[in-house]
């Protein structure tokens, strides 16, 4: 009895001194309270100067981010400025911050897999594994030393990169530049990220990828798949609500294709064609090339969204309810040249078309 009250009592102190309170902040193990300040400071007898050693960071690629981990004392101590460690931005988001991790001081980062974050580079690669496809994301993590009263240490630059694997079913050749975008989504009610793909095919059977040295001419089709390869389909399901045409990316002119699902009023029925859409991960789409009237550009944006449910149209019935739009991709259709071609029965417009850029906006997914 004795000895287990004794555990007790130690257990209480133990926890106690893990989660000292300091002003508004809570100190690790490894700092103690600064009570003339409120703040929490590295207790200097944890962590010693060593010449020449060079950061252990920790980097882990789960959720969908870059999880960036290095403990906050041991830099101080090294003579590390802990306030200025960044990825390769100046922007405020790109900083890292103190966080207790497992008791102890620690300097994190957390930041999507997504081109452009942070100046984040992607690249599509092919690797050995048939069947598969990967983004490789790319940057730089900035670690600077402390330059006052002195300089102990030289600065550290670290690459770092984490390879994201689609798990599209398609096997790309070596030499092909498929028309493919990614983004990261924020999964529903925050439940994790996901990366969300959208491609472009040649085949019904969406397994020869659209290169972008590819032409194409009004009329011909073009086979839009979107999806997200890491949602949970007994769970969740991707919606493409709206699909619409724009001759511009400002997307203020608009002519539906597809409306809550069902064929637009703007366009002939038969320019989009839905095959799957509200009950997989994946929607797939049948489209046939067109141009918009005074423009040598077409944007096409997709309202997405995620269901709980299957949440295919039924476009026989009225009165559906239409879901919550949760984010936005579009595709960019740029125009070659316009030309008239004479054939043996009639005169006709045929317009060359060059699918010439994917790009994607910041999608978050909320729960229908």
């Amino acid at each position: 009895m004795k000895t287990t009250l004794l555990l007790s009592v130690l257990c209480a102190v133990m926890a106690v001194a893990a989660s000292l309170t300091c002003g508004t902040e809570t100190c690790s193990t490894d700092e103690i309270c600064n009570n003339s300040t409120n703040t929490c400071q590295c207790n200097s007898t944890f962590y010693t100067f060593k010449r020449g050693a060079t950061p252990d960071v920790n980097l882990t690629c789960t959720g969908a981010k870059f999880n960036i981990q290095v403990s906050k004392c041991w830099l101080e101590a090294q003579g590390y400025n802990t306030s200025d460690i960044r990825l390769n931005s100046t922007n405020s988001e790109c900083l890292a911050v103190r966080e207790v991790v497992d008791g102890k001081s620690e300097i994190t980062l957390h930041r999507p897999l997504a081109a452009s974050d942070c100046n984040t580079e992607a690249a599509v690669s092919s690797p050995d594994t048939v069947n598969s496809t990967h983004v490789t994301y790319t940057n730089q993590l900035h670690i600077f030393s402390k330059t006052f009263p002195i300089q102990l240490t030289n600065d550290v630059v670290q690459n770092i990169s984490c390879a994201y694997p689609l798990n599209i079913n398609v096997k790309l050749n070596v030499t092909l530049h498929p028309i493919l975008g990614t983004t990261v989504i924020n999964g529903p009610s925050g439940n994790g990220s996901y990366v969300a793909v959208m491609m472009a095919f040649t085949d019904n059977t969406f397994t020869t990828p659209l290169s972008d040295s590819d032409s194409l001419t009004v009329e011909d089709l073009i086979y839009l798949s979107v999806q997200v390869p890491d949602l949970d389909v007994n769970t969740f399901k991707l919606k493409v609500v709206n699909i619409y045409a724009s001759p511009t990316n400002s997307s203020e002119q608009k002519y539906y294709l597809l409306k809550d699902g069902c064929a637009g009023s703007d366009v002939p029925a038969d320019q989009l064609t839905v095959e799957s859409n509200g009950v997989t991960n994946e929607a797939r789409f049948d489209m046939k090339v067109f141009k918009i009237a005074n423009s040598n550009a077409v944007y096409l944006f997709a309202d997405l969204a995620l269901c709980t449910t299957d949440c295919a149209s039924n476009c026989q019935s009225k009165g559906g309810r239409s879901q919550e739009i949760g984010g936005r991709a579009s595709i960019f259709l740029n125009a070659a040249d316009t030309s008239y071609v004479d054939t043996s029965s009639a005169s006709g417009f045929s317009m060359p078309w060059t699918l010439s850029a994917l790009i994607f906006s910041c999608i978050l997914m909320k729960l229908m």
